[in-house]
């Protein structure tokens, strides 16, 4: 079976795999708060808001209210289709 050494100590047995970029660590630069290696997925943050998110914010509630009055538009037109075809 074969060994897996830590990416920035190959002379050392890796512990964990980084959860971002899957790479085989050790101890030493496995961070077990996050899951990721210390000195290079650690130091990634987010990015703070990204642009296009307050976009599709905006998309997605077009988008309820517009089904919701397709909707409401269908109730009505199958109500007086009743009252149409019932006489």
């Amino acid at each position: 079976m074969e060994v897996y050494r830590c990416m920035n100590h190959p002379e050392r047995e890796a512990v964990a795999q980084c959860t971002r970029c899957g790479k085989p660590v050790c101890q030493e630069c496995h961070n077990p708060e996050t899951g990721r290696c210390r000195y290079r997925c650690g130091e990634m943050n987010p990015a703070p808001g990204m642009p296009g998110r307050q976009r599709n914010v905006w998309v997605t509630v077009i988008i309820s209210i517009l089904a919701i009055l397709g909707g409401l538009a269908l109730l009505l037109l199958t109500i007086c289709g009743a009252i149409l075809f019932s006489y």
